[in-house]
């Protein structure tokens, strides 16, 4: 009887032991098992168009020996600046200021017998950020503001109203291109495109390009080149491939 027992139990400890083996190899065999062949094909594309915004970085900078008349004589200043900007057409919306800074103007110390700088007055810095929406406009109003007492301009940057209808224009010629060359690679191997299994896009950005054309043709008028904008797009498509 004793025997009997042993008989089972090992019977039941082999059994368990074989099911435990079997529940370990299954996925083993599922991983082993062969991936299908695959093409994966990377192309860009673009779109160009010219921009229709100007964004403009420009300021007023004024030294006085206080603080104190530093600041009113920018105040007075930059107000006139501003003026000039809505009396142009530009909306309240549309202008920002981007910095303000009160700081000591030093002598030279190499010009003082103990070598050593004092402080000689306060240098304050305005700077405004003004979008002009109509391009036309970028000329005319550098030279008002310039009239109005802007001292400093630091830059001056171009922009589409609507980039997103020429990235999506982008991303199309990109996924175009990559057909065309996934077409191409596949003729060429000899094998037949199947499904796609993935599509993978992503935006290159805004790469400026210079043209040679004024915006304001006036001599008394300071020019503006827009240029165009181009818009790049990735596209990564992968397909399955058969034998021809």
């Amino acid at each position: 009887m004793h025997n009997l027992n042993r008989t089972g139990i090992l019977r039941s400890a082999i059994l368990g032991s074989t099911l435990l083996v079997a529940a370990f190899a299954a996925p083993a065999f599922a991983q082993s098992a062969p991936q299908p062949p695959t093409l994966t094909v990377f192309a860009d594309g673009s779109a160009t168009a010219a921009p229709d915004i100007a964004i403009v970085t420009l300021g007023v900078i004024s030294e006085s020996p206080t603080a104190k008349d530093a600041l009113a004589a920018n105040a007075t200043d930059m107000t006139a600046v501003i003026a000039a900007i809505t009396e142009a057409g530009i909306a309240t919306k549309d202008i920002a200021t981007s910095g303000l800074s009160v700081s000591p103007v030093y002598s030279d110390p190499s010009k003082s017998s103990d070598g050593r700088s004092q402080v000689t007055g306060y240098r304050v810095q305005n700077q405004v950020t003004v979008k002009i929406r109509d391009l036309a406009k970028s000329g005319p109003l550098l030279d008002k503001v310039v009239s109005a007492g802007a001292n400093r301009v630091t830059g001056i940057d171009f922009d589409i109203d609507k980039a997103g209808a020429l990235r999506d224009e982008a991303t199309k010629a990109a996924i175009v291109e990559a057909r065309r060359r996934a077409e191409l690679m596949a003729e060429a191997a000899g094998v037949k495109l199947g499904a796609i299994q993935s599509i993978q896009t992503s935006d290159g950005g805004g790469v400026p390009i210079f043209r040679a054309q004024m915006a304001m043709k006036a001599d008394s008028v300071t020019p503006v080149m827009g240029g165009e904008q181009q818009i790049t797009a990735n596209a990564t498509i992968v397909y399955l491939i058969s034998p021809r």
